[in-house]
């Protein structure tokens, strides 16, 4: 067999574990009910459900079963996902992507730099030093979180972006979910068009 053919594999197997394991409500809700509270200085309570920042990682990385345990984890101490990062990658790509996706996806938090121009959104744009459109961070609307982030697992974001040497293992066929986004946002909330 050879690498893209394992690779073609791998990604459908990938795929078939995303649409069949995410698309089961019932082995979730249960577990709903056991997220911890959280108590505030105000006194209001709050109970984390779903620990979600970047869309696609989790869902890429993580073994569903693991998704309960970790959508109740605290963003700075999930250790699973923090594995699971990097386990995964080393399957398939080199040493310095793996450490470099584990720096930049871990942990599972939306960063934003204040000090920078907050007009302008970029996703990872703090933890890639600007490389994806600016410094600020966030994530700006037109942003196609799912398609940078699998890029970044898949393709040669990282070496693109300047952040480690290509290994020339990308995988193209994986590097996109093919949904187009219009952008053609509106000036009022919700900002986005309804759904098609």
């Amino acid at each position: 067999m050879t690498t893209r053919y394992k690779l073609s594999l791998l990604g459908l197997a990938l795929v078939g574990a995303l649409i069949g394991g995410c698309s089961s409500n019932a082995a979730v809700t249960p577990a709903l009910r056991e997220t911890p509270s959280y108590i505030h200085s105000s006194q209001t309570v709050y109970k984390q459900i779903e620990l979600l920042s970047r869309p696609a990682v989790k869902e890429a990385f993580e073994m569903f079963k693991d998704h309960n345990r970790t959508n109740r984890s605290e963003p700075y101490d999930d250790r699973v996902l923090a594995h699971q990062i990097k386990s995964f990658t080393l399957a398939f790509r080199s040493k310095d992507n793996a450490d470099t996706l584990q720096a930049v996806l871990y942990p599972n938090v939306m960063k934003v730099d204040l000090s920078q121009n907050t007009t302008t959104a970029a996703y990872l744009g703090v933890e890639t030093g600007g490389a994806t459109g600016s410094k600020y961070g966030g994530r700006a609307l037109s942003d196609d979180i799912i398609d940078i982030s699998l890029g970044a697992i898949f393709g040669n974001t990282l070496s693109a972006l300047g952040l480690i040497p290509d290994d020339h293992k990308e995988a193209p066929c994986l590097t996109t979910d093919n949904i187009a986004y219009d952008k053609s946002n509106t000036t009022t909330f919700p900002y986005i068009q309804a759904p098609l």
